[in-house]
C-alpha cells in the first residue's frame, strides 16, 4: 500500500532519510500546483528523476543555460513533432549539442530537478514500493549527499530571499561593469541580458527559463556586487497561473536540515465544498471549460491531494486545450498585437502577459509561442485567450506554404 502525505506534515528530508535507511525500492512521486516529480530510488539510492516543471525539461533547461536559443529549440520541437526522436537527439543531429554534452546536461538536469524539490514545503507525495520504469534521467546518488546539499540549497535560499522578497522588484544596471566571469559564462549573462530595467523578477524568472534558485541565486550575487540596484516594487497582479509565475517568493517554506528534522504540526483539515464541484461539473457539461477551471483552481488550493479533484481538473484542462485549439486559439495561427505598444502601459499585465508580449513579433504562431514559454500548456492558453478577449492580441492566418 502506497505511503503518502504532505510535505506540510512529513518533511523531505524525513521521507529521503527513510528511504534511504530501509533501503527502499520504489517510486516517491511529489506534486505541487500541478506539476509533478518523480523520483526512482534503488535499495535506497536515487537512481533517476523525472519532471513535469517546465523549467526542468531539458528545452528549457538549455535554455536557460545559454546552450541553445529559443529558436533552436523552436525548430527542434517542430522536428520532433515529424519524428518523435528524443529532444536531445535533435539537438545533437542539428548540430546544437554535442553528444558528449547532451549526456552532463541530462545528468544535470535530472540534479536540478532533484535539489528543486528542496523549495517545496507545501506539496502531496506518495511513495509506491516495487521496480519502476520509464523515460527518466539516470542519476546515482545517495540519500546523505542529497540531504546535505539540499540543506545548503535551503540556506542560500533564505538569504536570497532576504533581499528578493517580493515578485514585484525591479532591477536596473547601475554603471558597474559584471565581473569578466559572468559574462563568460552563458547562462549568467543571459540572466543580466534580462535585467531591462522594467522587468520584475518574476518576469525575468520567465525570460531566463529557470528555476527560481539557479536565476535568483546570480540576480543576488550582481546585486550584492553592485551591479544591479532596486529601482522599484510593482504589484504584481495574481492571475490563475500565477503561483507558476513567481509567486512562490509569497509563500514560506519549512524543509528540514541535513540531519533528522522534526515534523510540522498537523495542518488544520479544510474540505472543498461539494456544491462547488457540482457546479464545476454542470459547467463541464455545458462546455463552459474556463468557468469550471476557475472554480477548480481555487478548489485545488484547498484540498490538492484530492485524488478525485485532481481527475475532474485534468478533465476540465484536457477539455479546455481542446476547445481552445480547435475554436478560439488555432495552434497554426499567427499571433499579432492588436494595440500599439505605447497603450499597453496602463493595462495592469500579468508576468506570463508580458512574456508572451514580448514575444509576439507577427511571425510566431500560437503552438510555437506555447512551446517556447515556460509555463504549463493550459496555463499559456488561457492567458492568451484573455489577451485575445481585452483586445491586446489578435489572430491571422498563416502565410501560403512555399513550392
Amino acid at each position: 500500500m502506497p505511503v503518502q502525505g504532505n510535505l506540510a506534515t512529513m518533511s523531505l528530508a524525513e521521507i529521503l532519510q527513510w528511504l534511504g535507511n530501509a533501503r527502499k525500492t520504489g517510486t516517491l512521486a511529489i506534486e505541487r500546483n500541478k506539476v509533478e516529480k518523480r523520483i526512482l530510488v534503488q535499495e535506497g539510492r536515487v537512481v533517476a528523476c523525472a519532471s513535469q516543471e517546465p523549467a526542468d525539461m531539458l528545452g528549457h533547461y538549455l535554455v536557460s543555460r545559454g546552450r541553445i536559443s529559443e529558436i533552436d529549440l523552436r525548430t527542434a520541437l517542430a522536428a520532433q513533432e515529424k519524428t518523435k526522436t528524443h529532444l536531445g537527439r535533435i539537438l545533437v543531429a542539428q548540430g546544437a549539442l554535442a553528444e558528449d554534452e547532451l549526456l552532463r546536461c541530462l545528468e544535470d538536469k535530472a540534479q536540478e530537478a532533484i535539489f528543486g524539490l528542496f523549495e517545496w514545503s507545501d506539496a502531496e507525495f506518495r511513495f509506491t514500493d516495487g521496480e519502476a520504469s520509464g523515460d527518466d534521467y539516470g542519476v546515482n546518488m545517495r540519500v546523505e549527499d542529497i540531504l546535505l546539499r539540499g540543506a545548503q540549497r535551503w540556506d542560500e535560499l533564505q538569504r536570497i530571499r532576504a533581499v528578493f522578497n517580493d515578485p514585484g522588484i525591479v532591477l536596473r544596471r547601475t554603471s558597474r561593469v559584471p565581473p569578466p566571469e559572468v559574462l563568460r559564462n552563458r547562462m549568467a549573462r543571459r540572466i543580466v541580458e534580462s535585467v531591462n530595467g522594467d522587468r520584475t523578477v518574476a518576469e525575468i524568472l520567465l525570460h531566463a527559463h529557470g528555476s527560481e534558485y539557479i536565476v535568483t541565486k546570480f540576480l543576488h550575487e550582481l546585486f550584492r556586487a553592485g551591479v544591479f540596484e532596486i529601482s522599484e516594487v510593482r504589484k504584481v497582479e495574481e492571475r490563475p497561473t500565477a503561483e507558476t509565475e513567481g509567486n512562490v517568493f509569497a509563500r514560506e517554506r519549512a524543509i528540514a536540515a541535513a540531519t533528522a528534522a522534526v515534523a510540522a504540526p498537523p495542518v488544520p483539515s479544510v474540505k472543498v465544498d461539494a456544491d462547488d464541484l457540482e457546479v464545476a461539473r454542470r459547467l463541464l457539461t455545458r462546455g463552459e471549460y474556463d468557468a469550471a477551471l476557475d472554480i477548480l483552481d481555487r478548489a485545488y488550493k484547498i484540498q490538492s491531494g484530492d485524488d478525485a479533484l485532481r481527475r475532474l481538473l485534468a478533465e476540465a484542462e484536457a477539455a479546455f486545450i481542446e476547445k481552445a485549439y480547435r475554436h478560439f486559439l488555432p495552434p497554426n495561427k499567427i499571433v499579432v498585437l492588436a494595440r500599439d505598444v505605447g497603450t499597453l502601459t496602463a493595462e495592469h499585465l500579468s508576468p506570463a502577459e508580458f512574456f508572451l508580449l514580448s514575444r509576439i513579433d507577427g511571425s510566431w504562431d500560437v503552438k510555437s509561442i506555447i512551446q517556447i514559454t515556460p509555463l504549463r500548456e493550459v496555463d499559456v492558453l488561457r492567458t492568451l485567450k484573455k489577451m485575445r478577449e481585452k483586445g491586446i492580441i489578435d489572430l491571422k492566418d498563416p502565410p501560403p506554404a512555399a513550392f
